[in-house]
């Protein structure tokens, strides 16, 4: 695992960017956000922060000229996602003995705090969101937590628009399966390409 300590939290600040931007206040302003995001993704907190640590390293490497951007934090989405992806596709997340939803929630329970109104439904969404296909589960986490277009979720995964809109509504739909199954209901605000009023009701719940 990669350990730098100027990458530490000091806080969830929105969206930076702006050339000349020094990587070590951009690190310091966005790891809490990818670590969430990472932690939707691969549903384990210590695999999370891995993934945190080498979405940033890539991005380090390439500082110098993703700095010139007018929104790095784009840039470091992609990267993030992407690196979920790939290392998925190696499976070397998920040989990891003992890995799974409840490993190291206790080191960064706190990361957990949300708007929610109800709490139970929020746990029933998290573990139906970990049962969906890697590519699935990051495409409504793009849509939904992160509250991106169909086409930058498209250019973050780096696929088709069409392929974002049938996984979101597979996804979506399976979504609402496993919560009927467990007596809960997304509700109406979903239409066939997923997105609606129920975004910000999705955003709050995780």
């Amino acid at each position: 695992m990669i350990r730098t300590p100027v990458w530490q939290d000091v806080s969830d600040a929105g969206g930076v960017g702006g050339a000349g931007l020094d990587f070590d206040d951009f690190a310091r302003s966005r790891q809490a956000h990818l670590r969430r995001t990472a932690h939707l993704l691969c549903g384990d907190w210590h695999l999370a922060e891995d993934l945190t640590q080498t979405a940033l390293a890539k991005l380090y490497a390439v500082w110098r000229r993703v700095r010139q951007l007018e929104s790095p934090d784009g840039y470091a989405r992609r990267v993030l996602y992407r690196t979920f992806i790939d290392e998925t596709r190696r499976r070397r997340w998920w040989e990891r003995t003992g890995a799974g939803v409840g490993e190291g929630e206790g080191a960064y329970q706190e990361d957990l705090v949300a708007p929610a109104s109800d709490p139970d439904l929020r746990l029933t969404l998290l573990d139906a969101l970990r049962q969906l296909p890697p590519r699935g589960r990051a495409v409504l986490v793009l849509r939904f937590w992160e509250d991106q277009s169909v086409e930058a979720t498209a250019a973050a995964l780096g696929c088709s628009v069409g392929t974002v809109k049938s996984q979101t509504s597979r996804g979506l739909g399976t979504l609402r399966t496993i919560l009927a199954d467990s007596g809960k209901d997304l509700g109406n605000d979903f239409g066939p390409g997923g997105a609606g009023s129920g975004t910000g009701y999705l955003r709050a719940e995780w």
